[in-house]
């Protein structure tokens, strides 16, 4: 008696692939990272220009002391940043001294990223599987189209779901500069 293990394995290959996609999908969430300075320089946001993104937005702040602050309201001047704490509706102030980053995440661009990610990774995994399930022979294309179909699919979903959910995200990072230095300790930068 002979056994076709082909389609004694076709399940348990298709749910292995099918979970490797997901599970690297969830793990590699897209993201940005930029500078914030105080006045407008290239390839770095300033003050002003953070103040009008962050409007209306809720933000994850992270300070020096390793504290992580979920905030809204967030305000920048030159030698702070102010908050409302989203837990307590508490305002608070840090020195920007103090302030490593903060992160912002937009679900909706995480969204689309999981659709091309998962459609473009899900239909690739899915006509490699299905070519090594194909039979020889000139009916030998079907396995791949079905894989296709399926693993472009299922991808498609995965990555759907795994975007939304985990979103894009954006560092907005707070380099030390000498001026934001020199405000923390009350100097002026002639002195």
């Amino acid at each position: 008696m002979e056994v076709n293990l082909k389609h004694h394995l076709c399940p348990h290959v298709l749910n292995l692939p099918t979970a490797l996609l997901g599970l690297a999908i969830s793990l590699s969430g897209c993201s940005s990272s930029y500078s914030v300075r105080p006045t407008a320089v290239p390839g770095a946001y300033a003050y002003g220009q953070m103040n009008e993104m962050l409007k209306r937005k809720h933000v994850q702040i992270e300070l020096k002391d390793e504290k992580e602050i979920s905030a809204k309201e967030v305000r920048i001047s030159n030698d702070s940043v102010s908050w409302v704490d989203q837990r307590t509706d508490e305002e608070a102030k840090a020195s920007i001294r103090q302030l490593v980053k903060i992160v912002l995440k937009s679900h909706l661009l995480g969204f689309s990223e999981g659709l091309g990610l998962g459609l473009v990774g899900g239909g690739g995994l899915g006509i490699l599987v299905g070519s090594a399930l194909d039979p020889p022979g000139p009916r030998g294309s079907f396995g791949s189209l079905a894989g296709l179909i399926l693993g472009a699919g299922t991808g498609t979903l995965v990555g759907l779901a795994t975007g939304l959910i985990v979103g894009h995200t954006y560092y907005h990072e707070f380099p030390m500069t000498e001026q934001s230095d020199s405000l923390q300790n009350g100097k002026s930068r002639e002195e």
